[in-house]
């Protein structure tokens, strides 16, 4: 029997909320870089008469008046986290772009906690939660145009509030970026234990995709598989890479992934399809261009994309014009989740397109071959035409045979399609998740000597007020028999 019609079993479940990171900066205060000569860790930007500075037993300390110092070059997307024993004053962050800055700090007085943003003549000054005490880390997270403020209690992020900033718009613009930097401020009496900046996995991840070879085969390398995820951030998203021991909660997010069309600034498109193509030895990219009215982009890169922080530069795939079909290969608006695969059998590339059938109004996948990866696509089928909506769809192989397995509608709870040469099936789960319209993502893969078959999939528990801010994460396998 084929395994993907036995039963599903649940292995785990988790939440992902702001608990794992690539990290881009630390500072340490571990050496006396106020009064080395020979080492300059983070210069000094400004420091005000009066004010003195010391570090001892890995703290930073700044008494009688205000000091700044240099942290690391700003970036667009990141977090930036800082952590104190005392606040008699206030301290916090100094953002800094070509021609625009933002200081965003904590104060204390009389037993309250307030933060404090100021940015030109934007100015305001709100009353932090009682659980916020002098000794609660507390982070900023940018996106372009905003700052999202979060404190953690018990080791938990909370979100507190979001900051629009006009000025910081651009701010994911590179010829901007480039240039801009992140400084520490201190003033009154202040202890410094920990800062940090990185690009973290946000209020929760979604839309996985196994990282594949040309013919679907996943990726298995040191004991581990890698799956692209979308970091769902307080409203936004950006695309990330993971890292997996299969069968385990073992994750490590090793990757993120930028898009650059050819204006210069880099963009958070998500739900991507990579594979290496072992032929030309290049990596093969299709991504949902979100900020572009939804629609498709594809590119190329030699460099891996699996680790650190990339940018690729794509192209979007041509826009319709009114009279287009379902089945011609134009980008629509609200195309989304792209799946790429290398059918040696037929000599051509298959192309799988979610787009919204203006029959029933529900998004269908819609199939594609070719002989180049990126373009001169003809239509060759499409998923079952129903009351449904298809969603999260991936091409895999079982004993060599090519299958497409996608989630399915938001009216029922797990309904999972598993297509092949025969047709459609439904997926069958044990404890099934939350999904609905969930994604499909199946990895048969090779653990000691068996196959073994693992489906990542997430929930939609919204980890913001934002709409598309879910899920949680879960785990399931089926056994061969």
């Amino acid at each position: 029997m084929n395994p993907l019609y036995t039963e599903f079993k649940r292995k785990f479940a988790i939440s992902m909320y702001k608990n794992m990171q690539i990290l881009l900066g630390e500072m340490n205060f571990l050496k006396d870089f106020v009064n080395d000569t020979r080492g300059d860790l983070y210069p000094l930007i400004k420091k005000s008469e009066g004010a003195s500075e010391r570090v001892e037993a890995n703290r930073y300390f700044v008494e009688g008046g205000s000091a700044e110092r240099f942290f690391c070059q700003l970036f667009p997307f990141a977090t930036y986290e800082i952590k104190t024993e005392k606040v008699c004053g206030e301290a916090g962050f100094v953002f800094r772009l070509p021609g625009a800055v933002a200081t965003v700090t904590t104060a204390r007085v009389n037993g309250a906690s307030t933060l404090s943003y100021v940015c030109g003549e934007h100015t305001e000054s709100i009353e932090l939660p009682e659980a916020f005490t002098e000794s609660s880390p507390w982070l900023v997270t940018l996106r372009p145009g905003f700052f999202d403020i979060y404190y953690r209690q018990n080791g938990a992020a909370q979100h507190f509030i979001t900051i629009e900033e006009p000025a910081f718009a651009e701010s994911n613009r590179y010829k901007t970026f480039k240039d801009a930097d992140v400084s520490l401020f201190a003033s009154g009496e202040v202890i410094v234990s920990s800062v940090t900046a990185g690009l973290d996995n946000g209020v929760s991840i979604a839309d996985f995709r196994a990282v594949k070879y040309e013919d679907g085969t996943v990726i298995q390398e040191g004991g581990k598989v890698y799956f692209t995820a979308s970091i769902r951030t307080h409203a936004g998203n950006y695309q990330s890479i993971f890292s997996w021991v299969p069968g385990t909660m073992q994750f490590e997010m090793t990757g993120v992934l930028f898009f650059d069309n050819g204006d210069g600034f880099w963009r958070g498109y998500i739900a991507s399809s990579i594979v290496y193509n072992r032929v030309d030895k290049q990596w093969y990219v299709w991504t949902s261009a979100f900020e572009h009215e939804v629609i498709l982009a594809f590119g190329k890169l030699e460099a891996d994309p699996r680790f650190g922080v990339g940018v690729v530069d794509v192209t979007l795939m041509d826009s319709a014009k009114e009279g287009d079909r379902f089945e011609d290969f134009v980008g629509f608006r609200r195309d989304e989740d792209p799946d790429l695969v290398y059918d040696a059998e037929s000599d051509r590339w298959l192309l799988a397109i979610c787009r919204i059938d203006k029959e029933i109004k529900k998004y269908r996948y819609a199939f594609f071959e070719s002989k180049d990866p990126f373009g001169g696509f003809t239509y060759i089928g499409a998923g079952v035409q129903e009351e449904s909506s298809e969603t999260g769809g991936s091409f895999l192989r079982v004993n060599g045979e090519l299958h497409f397995a996608c989630g399915n509608t938001f009216d029922r709870r797990s309904e999972y399609r598993i297509y092949n040469k025969d047709g459609m099936k439904l997926a069958k789960f044990r404890h099934p998740d939350g999904g609905f319209r969930g994604w499909g993502c199946v990895m048969p893969l090779k653990v000691g000597s068996r196959t073994r078959y693992f489906w990542l999939t997430f929930d939609r528990h919204n980890g913001s007020d934002y709409n598309w801010s879910y899920g949680n994460v879960y785990c399931f396998e089926a056994e061969e028999e």
